[in-house]
């Protein structure tokens, strides 16, 4: 009886860990794991975002990145669309909820999408929303207004 005890509980920890955590990438290609939110995300941030943001000029015009975040319950989605700029961490991301932020990381993939910081937050004040992570070196520091659908 003690060792199937035992194997429960080892089982249930196990289980609770490969549950919480995804396999991400560094840049070195070594694998790190980043812990899930166990929670579910709060009515305020659930919706869709969209934001575009102009990265540089070009000899045929003003390269952009149109940001779609579509934020659910439990998962929040991330697709772009772009002029003269790659197409890159596309997919899904973590979600962590620190008060009136929700701070995103990526858990795809693409190995250069990586990052320990979140990738993305969206911030909640006084019924508007703003954004930080969008863009090149110009505007990624930057809280940028966006409507929440």
């Amino acid at each position: 009886m003690k060792k199937k005890l035992n194997f429960i509980i080892v089982f249930s920890i196990t289980l609770l860990f490969l549950t919480n955590t995804n396999v991400c990438y560094s840049q070195n290609n070594q694998i790190q794991t980043v812990k899930t939110s166990s929670k579910f995300i709060s009515v305020y941030f659930i919706g869709k975002y969209n934001k575009s943001v102009e990265t540089e000029e070009t000899t045929t015009g003003t390269a952009s990145i149109h940001y779609y975040f579509f934020v659910t319950k439990d998962k929040v989605k991330l697709e772009t669309t772009t002029f003269h700029e790659p197409i890159v961490c596309n997919g899904e991301y973590i979600a962590n909820e620190k008060g009136n932020m929700l701070e995103l990381i990526y858990s795809g993939k693409e190995k250069n999408c990586f990052s320990k910081k979140p990738n993305f937050i969206i911030k909640r004040e006084k019924n508007k929303y703003f954004i930080k992570g969008l863009g090149g070196e110009g505007s990624n520091n930057v809280w940028l207004e966006v409507k929440k659908e």
